[in-house]
């Protein structure tokens, strides 16, 4: 059975020989290198988990999500190039948890918070995604919300919301009305309301990406923005030209 998910199949039609180091030759924890982003990211994500679903819903305010997040954060403190750069990304996270508590309706309680969840897709995929947030609406509707914690990017991929939807609907037997990614740097929304069609659409993207996986033989190295933070550049073939490229600090949003 192929588990499939949407950070998998995102990082195939990426780069092929990326997703060939990843999870083929399993050399993720050899060369894998934290990265400031993701340390932030994962503080972000467990301080708003405790949040919503612990803190009770009297004692919700700016300064017990800020408490939360230096509590996440003194236990994890890899990636920064000294303190100073910490320093910049702790300010960032401390104005992203600032703009939530002072804009979001601090009373809710969602239904589920930063659970893993998986339906059989075919006789050969599984598919399975951890989602952050999912709320029940008044009409008993579900309403997915993925925290994004970097930039808006120019070209908004919406394929990881209809996979969401997708899983949920299955799973919950209930239906998805809206999934939304919540940038909270940019303090903005993206929202989709997925329909039967959108979300039959999914089902065959994901079969026919994993057919495309599975019938790979060359994993060829694809060139793109997110070459730069690479945890295998060293070892790629196309290390050279990736490097006379100059790409900058782009960050992933798998």
């Amino acid at each position: 059975m192929f588990k499939a998910s949407s950070f998998k199949l995102s990082m195939f039609r990426q780069c092929p020989r990326h997703y060939k180091f990843h999870y083929i030759d399993d050399l993720k924890t050899v060369y894998a290198k934290p990265r400031p982003y993701f340390t932030m990211g994962d503080h972000i994500h467990a301080a708003l988990k405790d949040f919503l679903s612990i803190v009770p819903v009297e004692e919700r305010n700016v300064s017990r999500l800020e408490g939360l997040l230096r509590e996440k954060w003194r236990r994890n403190r890899s990636g920064f190039k000294n303190l100073d750069d910490e320093k910049m990304w702790g300010e960032k996270a401390l104005n992203q948890m600032r703009w939530f508590a002072q804009n979001q309706d601090l009373t809710v309680t969602p239904l589920m918070v930063e659970e893993f969840h998986e339906t059989v897709l075919s006789p050969k995929i599984t598919l399975i995604g951890k989602i952050d947030r999912v709320d029940q609406e008044a009409d008993g509707s579900l309403h997915i919300i993925d925290y994004k914690t970097g930039k808006i990017p120019e070209e908004l991929d919406r394929t990881q919301l209809y996979i969401y939807a997708l899983i949920l609907a299955r799973e919950q037997k209930l239906p998805v009305t809206k999934v939304t990614y919540l940038y909270l740097d940019a303090g903005e929304f993206q929202t989709i309301q997925p329909t039967i069609t959108d979300l039959e659409q999914a089902a065959d993207y994901v079969v026919e990406a994993v057919e495309r996986i599975l019938a790979e033989k060359k994993y060829p190295a694809t060139i793109n923005s997110y070459c730069g933070t690479c945890d295998f550049l060293e070892i790629c073939p196309k290390k050279d030209e990736i490097l006379g490229l100059a790409l900058g600090e782009e960050e992933p949003d798998y």
